[in-house]
């Protein structure tokens, strides 16, 4: 199949705020938004924390994640692995209502707002950020372009759990208090294992048009069951691993209450075991989505409860 898809991507129309919010894909941005919760909040259990510091990196995490969604819109459609008809996509070069170039723009302009406000947590933090700042775009980037293609190589997972939890996690910590902790390593864990979760349900229910281009992720290469049960074990991991960093004193007792929401996860896991059709998957995807976001505020609560008493 060509790089290069010309034809659908000719005519688009004039852009509104609608096909943009479509391709930042909105219901991905819980990926974003839950390990700076959790990495702060851990700060300030440990007795620091700063608002500006605070939204420059909410703010900048989330262009982050919303220019690599248009990133791999556009490197997705450029090496022929989505198509019209595909679930995966939100299809907006093929129904004409953006051009590749756009959606390419998108991206970059995203990553630049990043910048930014990288530039202001440098001004706040100190240079050490940088680290940070660019492992981030380097896996943003390359999770989907080549020459690396993380997403097709079976790597995105790994990938994802470690920019999306540990890095997000602990970088959110360490703006506010500049040292390695622990705690909000443990804390990352269970976000790590969630943010990957939303990823592997979303190649479940690509496992047909990726197994058509040879795209391999983990379903693809172990089987859609293994791709079921995978989703299982990140899931129930996530409860797993908070209890157990708990009882070894790493997370604060109050962090026991992300077990409220244990039903949320075992309804999603049943569903997802005996799930036939994609879209049931596609359901999965968003429902853990909204987990996340869901366990990782009654997580900053329950650390936020044990900074006051």
């Amino acid at each position: 199949m060509n790089d290069i898809q010309s034809l659908p991507a000719q005519g688009a129309r004039t852009l509104n705020w609608k096909v943009w919010i479509k391709t930042s894909r909105p219901f991905t941005l819980t990926a974003a938004v839950s390990p700076v919760l959790v990495g702060s909040a851990i700060a300030a259990y440990a007795g620091t924390f700063h608002w500006i510091t605070f939204l420059a990196t909410l703010l900048a995490c989330l262009f982050l994640q919303i220019g690599t969604n248009f990133f791999n819109e556009y490197f997705d459609y450029r090496y022929g692995l989505d198509h019209a008809g595909s679930l995966g996509a939100s299809t907006v070069i093929f129904r004409s209502e953006m051009t590749a170039n756009q959606v390419l723009g998108g991206g970059i302009a995203s990553f630049v707002i990043a910048v930014l406000l990288g530039f202001l947590l440098i001004f706040l933090v100190g240079p050490a950020i940088i680290l940070f700042g660019l492992t981030g775009m380097l896996i943003a980037y390359f999770y989907s372009a080549r020459p690396f293609k993380f997403s097709s190589r079976g790597l995105g997972d790994v990938m994802v759990f470690l920019a999306m939890g540990v890095l997000m996690t602990w970088g959110s910590y360490y703006v506010q208090i500049h040292q390695w902790s622990w705690q909000a390593f443990a804390a990352s864990i269970p976000v790590g294992f969630l943010v990957t979760a939303i990823l592997n349900m979303n190649n479940v229910r690509d496992y047909q048009d990726d197994l058509a281009v040879n795209k391999k992720t983990l379903p693809v290469r172990f089987g859609l069951p293994f791709g079921k049960r995978f989703h299982a074990s990140l899931l129930m991991g996530s409860y797993v691993a908070a209890t157990i960093f708990t009882l070894v004193g790493l997370l604060p007792v109050w962090s026991l209450l992300v077990w409220l929401t244990f039903p949320l996860a075992f309804t999603n896991v049943r569903a997802v075991l005996t799930g036939q059709e994609r879209k049931v998957f596609m359901i999965a995807i968003k429902r853990t989505a909204q987990l996340l976001l869901i366990f990782c505020v009654v997580l900053t609560v329950g650390i936020v409860i044990a900074t006051l008493v």
